[in-house]
């Protein structure tokens, strides 16, 4: 493959796609660019598998096929692994389709629903999980999109969501759309080419040159791949960021944990002579959690911050923000960002070992390739360097230095996954019989993997859903009304399983509500959100803070540690519905903001489909609780506050002083003035009438929908 830049117009042959290029200033295409156009990225509509480097252009490849697929009449899609890089995709592709004439919107939620408003985009931008629902509720839409594009496709090996990437591909295959797949850190890009009888653009080549190396502690010195050497008497990364502030350039350390991430920015920030004292004050104004403005005020006066999944979203906005920005000199950070954000720097500082349920594991070859990815930022170093700073010795340096990332495997062949997915493609009928569904898992990854072992393995999985009773096989496989339910709300069969269990034998009104919330979390599809140090000798000691009369469910094969995660989640979400104060939440349980927003996100979702669950089971009590609860975890309410957090300006806060003033119904803030909302809330005479206004709106439509 060529190494030089290639002219848009030289390589594009489609006039139309090269004005719009040209018109967003692409004017040269990277080398793996011209070399997937050569492979027929625009002559031909066959698949394409583009492997590359992080930063050499690979998202613009797929930008191109959607643009294709555009002007054929059809809807392109492009799929991504995390909600925040959607918004960073559907940024990127608003900018062409506005130059193009198209359509572009994003999709990451509202799993149980087909979304037919979608009909009118022309580009979709999706997650994996999202667009797995979509393919399953089959929306009248569906049939016109023409190229779907998998960002990361590696993730197919991902251990949690590999298997929802494979079948969205599996199913894409069969439906006759271009697939697209574009990946940074593959070990067998043959192979899932060949899968995806696709064609192979594979490129090491790099805006910037990449240099290697690592740090012996021994000599007090990084070694460099091509021969250089360094001191560094004062440790690694302290003297990684006097280098830096000597020669104005940026670095990014990746830690092993939450915990040392932080410690090293304060170390860090200690002995920086930096000030920006100007980002802190724009820190102080910004409206995020106090606990972590009082953590990050210091270290960002000093230019170094911190970055990790436990930070609010809008704190993470800023620090990533401001390092793009070039206004700070040091970010720290677990490798977490290096999944989800593409922020580069002149030198990258990778720990080898990841903290993962109380243990320090080491990373795999692929994880490392990832974070060294990030050095060198395109047009403004003359060079990348990536030193690895915790290795034993310099064989286990050299040999994540030089050595290939691991194979991609399939994830598909696990219990679960089997289980899920052969619910899906009974109860959308895209498998009627065992010859059918096997013919499908033919098209898939670990059918080439694994051959006949995997048809042995769902039909244990179909066994499975027939004592759950949410499949009927025979010579016809045809779904039960519960195992259609359970699908569209895309949780996993024995989530719906054990919450029936749990229920079905309890009446709703002798529950209280941490028996639910912890419930959810102990089901297969609550995340493992980081909760801090969980210990099997606590248990007794939480279990004494439930109250009189409070139970918690106490499933026969969970062992003391999934009990006590379980009501640690509980315990927090119950905090979160008696609105105590986020701040006070995370201090009280020792957790991140970011994890409570994750531990809200996922339970809202799984209250409300338990909540479905038991209505199409009869269970009516529980299902009007569940419905009820998953509505308080949304808002963050007490249930008398339910009314009002549905009005424009009105949050839990300004909720509780409008009923500790007397205003506690939607009738009562529509006859009120705005001057005394506004009074109340401590917010503008115009919000004010906005809300006053809504409320207006949202009472004549409940009044509308009554019985007449």
């Amino acid at each position: 493959m060529g190494r030089a830049l290639a002219e848009v117009d030289s390589v594009i042959p489609i006039p139309r796609i090269a004005e719009v290029l040209k018109a967003l200033g692409v004017v040269m295409l990277m080398p793996p660019q011209a070399e997937a156009v050569r492979r027929g990225l625009l002559s031909k509509n066959s698949n394409l598998v583009v492997v590359s480097p992080t930063g050499s252009g690979k998202s613009l490849v797929g930008y191109i096929a959607i643009l294709k697929s555009v002007l054929e009449g059809l809807k392109g899609v492009y799929l991504v692994p995390l909600k925040s890089i959607a918004g960073e995709k559907f940024e990127e592709l608003d900018v062409l389709c506005h130059e193009a004439g198209c359509k572009v919107c994003i999709t990451t939620g509202d799993y149980d629903q087909p979304s037919e408003w979608l009909s009118e985009c022309d580009v979709i931008v999706a997650t994996y999980e999202r667009f797995d629902s979509l393919l399953r509720l089959k929306p009248s839409w569906i049939g016109s999109v023409g190229t779907v594009v998998v960002d990361e496709v590696h993730n197919v090996g991902d251990p949690e969501r590999g298997h929802v990437v494979e079948l969205i591909v599996a199913r894409a295959l069969r439906r006759g759309f271009r697939v697209i797949g574009l990946g940074a850190t593959v070990g067998n890009p043959e192979e899932l080419a060949e899968w995806l009888n696709a064609e192979l653009v594979y490129s090491n080549w790099r805006p910037v040159k990449l240099i290697e190396g690592y740090y012996s502690s021994r000599r007090k010195t990084i070694v460099f791949e091509d021969g250089r050497e360094e001191v560094a008497t004062e440790g690694l990364e302290v003297y990684l960021l006097k280098k830096a502030l000597e020669e104005n350039y940026q670095v990014l350390m990746f830690k092993h944990s939450r915990h040392y991430a932080e410690g090293l920015a304060r170390q860090l920030a200690s002995v920086s002579r930096e000030r920006c004292d100007d980002l802190a004050e724009e820190l102080l104004n910004l409206e995020i959690p106090r606990v972590e403005v009082d953590s990050l005020r210091y270290v960002i006066s000093r230019c170094v911050a911190y970055h990790h999944a436990g930070l609010s979203l809008g704190t993470r906005k800023f620090v990533e923000r401001s390092f793009r920005g070039r206004k700070l000199r040091a970010v720290t950070a677990t490798p977490t960002l290096a999944a989800g954000v593409n922020l580069p720097a002149r030198r990258v500082a990778v720990s080898i070992r990841r903290y993962e349920e109380g243990y320090v594991k080491s990373l795999s070859i692929a994880e490392y390739k990832q974070m060294a990815g990030r050095a060198g930022r395109p047009g403004l170093d003359p060079y990348g360097e990536v030193i690895i700073s915790d290795a034993r010795s310099s064989e286990e340096a050299l040999r994540y230095i030089r050595s290939p990332p691991e194979p991609v495997t399939s994830v598909l062949k696990s219990e679960r996954a089997l289980r899920i997915h052969t619910l899906s493609l009974i109860a959308s009928e895209e498998a009627t019989d065992l010859g059918s569904l096997t013919e499908l898992l033919k098209l898939t990854l670990a059918y080439r993997q694994l051959g006949e072992q995997l048809v042995k393995d769902v039909e244990k999985a179909l066994r499975l859903l027939e004592n759950m009773d949410m499949v009927l096989a025979g010579g016809t496989l045809r779904p039960t009304k519960l195992g259609k339910t359970v699908t569209s709300l895309y949780v996993d069969p024995l989530t719906a399983w054990m919450v029936l269990e749990h229920l079905k034998e309890r009446p709703g009104r002798g529950l209280y509500d941490i028996y639910y919330l912890t419930l959810i979390a102990l089901t297969p599809d609550f995340p493992r959100v980081r909760l801090g140090s969980l210990r099997s000798r606590e248990l007794h000691s939480t279990l004494e803070i439930l109250e009189e009369g409070e139970q918690i469910p106490l499933p026969g094969w969970a062992d003391d540690y999934d009990v006590l995660r379980a009501l640690k989640v509980g315990l927090i979400l119950r905090d979160w519905v008696e609105e105590v104060k986020e701040d006070t939440i995370a201090e009280k349980y020792g957790i991140g903001v970011g994890d409570l927003v994750v531990i809200v996100d996922s339970a809202q979702w799984l209250l409300y489909a338990s909540g479905v669950i038991c209505g199409v089971e009869g269970l009516t009590d529980h299902a009007r609780r569940l419905a009820t609860l998953s509505k308080r975890v949304e808002t963050g309410v007490r249930e008398d506050a339910l009314e009002l957090v549905q009005v424009k300006w009105i949050g839990r806060a300004r909720a509780r002083k409008l009923i500790a003033s007397g205003i506690k119904t939607l009738k009562d803030l529509a006859n009120s003035s705005p001057e005394r909302v506004a009074e109340i809330c401590g917010m503008g005479v115009k919000q004010a009438e906005e809300a006053v206004e809504h409320a207006k709106e949202l009472l004549f439509k409940t009044r509308s929908m009554l019985p007449s």
